[in-house]
């Protein structure tokens, strides 16, 4: 698998478990900053769900016509480096070719893999659908400065201290406030709601790592290349 420059974390993994009644989203992309780090950052990567209870499925943040021939759905980390490594060099040429000639209809489904990657996917849920994808593209770009492991394993940093960068990008991207950003990140419910859709990409897909790129519901592997995606798309439309 490819590497990516911004990052110096490991390659893609491939775990993602089920422990009892909680949903623990472990190696997948890589072990990353939080692995190391304080107990109460990689407690956050955790959701611990009642085995009665029911909670809400967050509704698909997708782009494009629903009524395109290609459906895409991507499950990614915010800290996975391979996410943004696809964020950053294939999803703009997908985007210009496919989603907005309405060849493809784009989906983006949250699979974070430890606490870091969970609050920022709770943050871009919280700054709402008309922010969403821009501060997505943003958090891909600038996973260095916010989900660095050095930042994260320092032992002499508060948890609200490590958590600074990622809020100063919500406030400059999306006009969130310190206050509401620290009300997202420890809204339970949301927390819930983020790691069942995690669980609902292992439930439906057997998502085992990110990015996992499904094309008419059906797995494509080769996530590091466009022109082997571009390849595979012109042989679903049939060459159109």
């Amino acid at each position: 698998m490819m590497g990516v420059k911004t990052i110096r974390w490991a390659g893609r993994g491939v775990a993602a478990g089920i422990l009892g009644a909680a949903l623990l989203l472990a190696a997948g992309c890589s072990k990353s900053a939080n692995d190391a780090s304080d107990s109460s950052a990689a407690d956050s990567g955790k959701s611990v769900l009642g085995a009665s209870e029911k909670i809400e499925q967050l509704p698909d943040m997708s782009l494009g016509d629903p009524k395109a021939p290609v459906k895409i759905i991507e499950y990614a980390s915010m800290t996975c480096p391979h996410c943004a490594h696809f964020d950053e060099e294939i999803f703009p040429e997908l985007k210009k070719n496919y989603i907005d000639t309405g060849k493809v209809y784009y989906t983006f489904r949250e699979f974070p893999l430890d606490g870091i990657a969970l609050r920022a996917s709770m943050v871009a849920r919280c700054v709402g659908p008309d922010h969403f994808f821009g501060f997505i593209h943003g958090l891909f770009h600038t996973q260095y400065t916010w989900a660095n492991p050095d930042l994260w394993n320092n032992d002499k940093k508060t948890v609200e201290e490590k958590l600074t960068p990622l809020a100063t990008i919500a406030k400059e991207q999306a006009g969130m406030d310190r206050a509401d950003f620290d009300k997202c990140i420890q809204d339970q419910k949301l927390q819930k709601q983020v790691t069942m859709q995690a669980k609902r990409g292992v439930d439906d897909f057997k998502v085992n790592g990110t990015p996992s790129i499904y094309i008419n519901g059906e797995q494509f592997k080769e996530v590091g290349s466009y022109e082997a995606l571009d390849s595979r798309l012109k042989e679903v439309l049939g060459g159109k």
